[in-house]
């Protein structure tokens, strides 16, 4: 089978699909928000500590959490294996053009969210898997930072402008508690003109002494002359 098949194969798996969902589209808070999804890639055998992280942060505040994850690989490294607090599928649990069959996979599917956040940042190499799901999950509003033809966010955070992942969950984290709250927004502004105006005291200041400088300066060389 030609990889210009498979490809054909794998955009109407997601055509069709999204066909047949509707999509509940609102903007949801930390404080509005019941259910959130999670969707990751697994790094070099490696899950992300975001991914535990923000799974934390949610349970925290009461918000039911279900988190999905892709190693590229035909079987889990054993010691990911015992990690039962993930849904965790591999290359075995696709089928013939890559979309995933995993039973964890179907299950989180035929859930509907909330807020749902993809935290794959690789841009290169994002994989179909996690695009299938992220295309084709029931949510009312979803967050990613990876740019493609035919994208489903709803909320793109660039991921370009932060330098790991830590910075691109922060991003999102604080997006999403901005979203209908007049308050943090308001305290944001106020944040924003502290800062310019710290900086333009800060600015003053130098001027200032450079003048002082300068004066000194001057007038010991116009003595000296």
């Amino acid at each position: 089978m030609s990889e210009r098949m498979r490809n054909w194969f794998r955009k109407y798996a997601i055509v069709s699909r999204k066909k047949r969902l509707v999509r509940d589209k609102r903007f949801h808070s930390f404080d509005t928000a019941k259910t959130v999804g999670i969707v990751f890639k697994v790094e070099e055998g490696m899950i992300p500590p975001e991914v535990f992280s923000v799974r934390k942060f949610l349970l925290k505040k009461n918000i039911q959490c279900s988190v999905v994850g892709y190693c590229d690989s035909k079987a889990l490294p054993e010691e990911l294996s015992h990690i039962t607090s993930l849904d965790l599928f591999t290359k075995q649990e696709l089928n013939w053009y890559g979309r995933p069959i995993a039973e964890n996979v179907n299950k989180f599917l035929q859930n509907s969210y909330d807020i749902v956040i993809d935290l794959c940042r690789d841009e290169e190499r994002y994989p179909y898997p996690l695009k299938y799901i992220v295309s084709t999950v029931q949510a009312s509003m979803i967050i990613g930072g990876v740019l493609y033809p035919r994208c489903p966010y709803d909320l793109v955070v660039d991921a370009q402008q932060v330098c790991d992942t830590s910075g691109y969950v922060a991003q999102v984290k604080h997006y999403i508690s901005i979203i209908n709250n007049p308050q943090a927004v308001a305290e944001e502004e106020n944040e924003e003109e502290e800062v310019k105006e710290e900086a333009s005291a800060a600015s003053a200041k130098i001027v200032s002494q450079y003048d002082k400088q300068y004066n000194r300066h001057g007038s010991s060389a116009g003595n000296a002359v």
